[in-house]
């Protein structure tokens, strides 16, 4: 009769543990790392509290003094713009903001200096010193401005070339003219 080989099994057993351990570490490594990290990131939010705290106290100090300082120098009024104010001159004035070709309609959208809330604006497009359109459009106010509603001319009435713009202003018994140019 044979004998049958009887195998060793320790090992499998050794190797089972040694996995247990190695997850073991993995696990603990996590946890501490993870609860330092809270430590580390608390500890940077408290000395970035204690340095605004610090630049506001400065800040703060500084402010008294530029006060005091104030005081004791008379300072000239700065205006916030140059020249004058627009909304008194006698003129009213602005600029072509835009024109251009958008889905075969050339577009043009105007800007007025002044704060106006009623009156008109009137488109004429010259070629040559010749008048190829005239529109009329309302003027619409905005926060300090004020702007035409906008002119959509179709681009088969223009022909191709350049194009001379001018809008006259009417409004508030003021008059003004806007003068631009465009390439079709």
């Amino acid at each position: 009769m044979a004998q049958k080989r009887k195998r060793n099994k320790k090992w499998i057993s050794w190797l089972l543990l040694l996995l247990l351990l190695i997850g073991a570490a993995v696990v603990v490594f996590l946890v501490w790392d993870n609860y330092f990290r809270d430590k580390k990131e608390d500890v940077q939010q408290a000395e970035q509290v204690e340095k605004t705290e610090k630049v506001e106290k400065v800040e703060e100090s500084m402010e008294g003094e530029k006060d005091e300082a104030e005081k004791a120098v008379e300072q000239k009024k700065v205006e916030q713009y140059e020249g004058g104010d627009p909304n008194k001159a006698e003129e009213l004035s602005g600029a072509v903001t835009y024109a251009g070709v958008v889905d075969d309609k050339l577009m043009i959208r105007i800007n007025i200096d002044q704060y106006l809330n009623d009156g008109e604006c009137g488109l004429t497009l010259k070629r040559g010193g010749a008048t190829i359109y005239n529109s009329i459009a309302r003027i619409t106010g905005n926060a300090s401005t004020a702007t035409c509603e906008g002119f959509d001319v179709p681009v088969e009435n223009l022909g191709g070339g350049g194009l001379e713009i001018i809008i006259n202003l009417n409004a508030n018994g003021k008059t003004g003219v806007i003068r631009g140019e465009v390439s079709l």
